[in-house]
């Protein structure tokens, strides 16, 4: 074991371990072995317990004997009792899942407020990394979870990854250090642990080097997600306002282009990227799809990307402009006739000069409507042609101010303007600004 914990230290990085780290330590023979490994390397050590309140009077004993050991090797120690049960029930989610997430959450706050510790130490192991390439491929995963668990994720290390429980069981006995069992992990109810019990001990009696095989799986896959995760990280770093070019999208590869996808939205799952990857394979444009999380995914004229939601629903607005300041309430609009803008906050979007004697009835503004046309340039157009001559994407366009009077559309300042009202040297000045972002 100790050669193979020392490989895996130099191989991945991992010396800034022995300055200063966090351990997790349970109190079962992997994190037991790993604490004895480094109680007298390690300049800075800190043992962290955490008691899910699962397992009752057993949990309690298993938090007292990893004090005591603690005590025994003179490391320093934290235990902290999490409701896992509670919070599971709460989030509607596994008590595994719970558990990680609150263990984690734990470390890392430990981690940012004492700056000695370097890490996290996890006790993580080569049979771990096996149940967990065989639970990933279960459930269809990709490269990325066939690869197994990480030597080295952010701030946690795992020293252990390539030593094999047989093997760390083995160190326990050779240096007489003693764990605690934690019951749970006969429980074949939890997936993990059926994969342990049943389907592993099947696996082995075909590759008794199953084990070792996995780690070297891992490895190699590890490569290769490494590479094409750069190729893509390359591509994301160039896009400009979350949009990617339809001349890009389409020439991608579709390993690439799945992982672009998911860098610009994270929450993507393997349906959400097939389902995204056909719309730019087919590329129409104003193409939607709805990916969850309030975010659609939209086809533009010749780009792709996420919009919130809420930015394609535009509530209507319509409101009387008179001389002055004129706030467009939930729009963030703000018309001036006549007026010069002073407020620093706001941003110019459009401006025009119109012939009050070319203007029928009173002014008003309000979201373009189906239907509404402008005679520009002697020829009468549909706004939403105009819009679309300009690649003005369609959720932006509801959210343009459309001047009227009424005979309708007069201007869209800063875009269009009706023949005979538009006028450069017209004394009827409109200009619209916005929040500035």
């Amino acid at each position: 074991m100790l050669s193979k914990v020392n490989e895996a230290i130099r191989r991945y990085g991992m010396e800034d371990i022995l300055d200063g780290a966090i351990i997790g330590f349970s109190g079962g023979a992997d994190s037991s072995a790993l604490l004895h490994f480094l109680k007298d390397r390690c300049k800075c050590l800190l043992a962290v317990h955490i008691n899910h309140m699962i397992r009752g009077a057993e949990a309690d004993r298993d938090e007292e004997a990893c004090r005591a050991v603690c005590e025994k090797y003179g490391v320093a120690f934290k235990s902290f009792r999490v409701d896992v049960p509670r919070l599971a029930a709460e989030r509607k989610q596994g008590l595994e899942e719970t558990a990680r997430e609150e263990r984690y959450k734990i470390f890392y706050d430990l981690l940012s407020k004492n700056p000695q510790y370097k890490r996290i130490v996890t006790a993580h192991n080569a049979n771990d990394n096996a149940e967990t390439i065989v639970f990933n491929l279960t459930r269809g995963s990709g490269i990325n979870g066939l690869c197994g668990i990480k030597p080295v994720y952010g701030s946690v290390v795992r020293p252990l990854i390539f030593s094999s429980r047989d093997e760390i069981i083995k160190y326990c006995q050779d240096n007489n250090i003693e764990y605690v069992t934690d019951s749970t992990n006969a429980d074949t109810d939890y997936t993990r642990n059926r994969i342990r019990h049943n389907v592993l001990p099947e696996l082995l009696k075909i590759n008794p080097n199953l084990i070792a095989a996995c780690t070297r799986l891992g490895e190699i896959l590890r490569q290769d997600e490494e590479y094409i995760f750069g190729a893509a990280k390359g591509i994301f770093d160039t896009l400009k306002g979350g949009r990617l070019e339809k001349s890009v999208a389409q020439e991608l590869d579709a390993a690439v282009l799945s992982r672009v996808l998911k860098l610009m939205c994270p929450h993507l799952d393997y349906v959400g990227v097939k389902e995204c990857a056909g719309l730019i394979c087919q590329w129409k444009t104003g193409k939607r799809l709805n990916v969850g999380c309030d975010t659609v995914f939209k086809i533009e004229y010749d780009y792709c990307h996420f919009v919130s939601s809420d930015s394609i629903s535009v509530e209507e607005f319509y409101t009387p402009l008179t001389e002055g300041k004129n706030e467009i309430s939930n729009t963030g609009l703000t018309v001036f006739v006549n007026e010069e803008c002073r407020d620093r906050s706001l941003t110019e979007v459009g401006r025009v000069r119109l012939n009050p004697a070319h203007i029928v009835g009173e002014l008003y503004v309000r979201n373009k409507r189906d239907g509404d046309t402008v005679k520009s340039a002697g020829v009468t157009k549909k706004l939403k042609r105009v819009f679309a001559d300009l690649h003005i994407p369609s959720e932006e366009r509801l959210r343009l101010p459309v001047i009227c009077d009424e005979q309708g559309p007069v201007a869209v300042p800063g875009i269009v303007a009706r023949d005979g009202a538009f006028d450069k040297k017209g004394d009827l000045i409109i200009k619209v600004y916005k929040k500035s972002t």
